[in-house]
């Protein structure tokens, strides 16, 4: 039953951190555009399941280091960057698409990575340890047990559901 909550409580982080990452590229967009395009991810749900494995990450490598914010900064960057790349790589391997380019920007890497999203998620790796998990964790901490595995449990079988169609999906067109 341990393991069942342990594992219910990151299903549930990662889809708070993935659909705060499509919220915030969307936003992001937004503001640099100025025009609302919607969330366009890999996934049909309006979730960027790449944030959410980001943030888990992050949260569970770099929660240690609260105390120096310089390393977390520098840490989340790195961690952040080599998914994001290794991300690139695996969507562009499999699926022969390129969801993301940043080739426009000074200092990037193969249109993969660059200096200024790397900083970024540098930024958010601040953020999300600071700020956001302690919430969210308080958050959850408040559902009864029973309650969050039936929840974790529905959202993770919607989520491989969402996850197979999206494949099969990409992979016909």
């Amino acid at each position: 039953m341990q393991f069942m909550y342990i594992f219910a409580k990151y299903v549930l982080y990662f889809l708070v951190y993935s659909l705060l990452g499509a919220l915030s590229e969307t936003l992001f967009r937004l503001v640099i555009d100025h025009q609302l395009y919607g969330i366009h991810g890999f996934m049909h749900l309006p979730l960027f399941p790449i944030y959410g494995f980001g943030a888990i990450l992050i949260i569970k490598l770099l929660t240690n280091l609260r105390r120096n914010p310089i390393l977390i900064f520098i840490f989340g960057s790195l961690i952040a960057t080599m998914l994001e790349f290794m991300g690139s790589l695996i969507i562009e391997a499999v699926f022969k698409e390129r969801i993301w380019d940043y080739s426009s920007m000074p200092f990037n890497l193969d249109g993969r990575v660059s200096l200024i999203s790397s900083f970024g998620f540098g930024i958010g790796a601040i953020i999300v340890v600071y700020l956001i998990h302690p919430l969210v964790v308080k958050l959850i901490n408040r559902l009864p047990k029973i309650p969050t595995i039936s929840i974790a449990t529905v959202a993770f079988v919607v989520l491989i559901i969402d996850f197979i169609y999206s494949v099969i999906d990409r992979l016909a067109s």
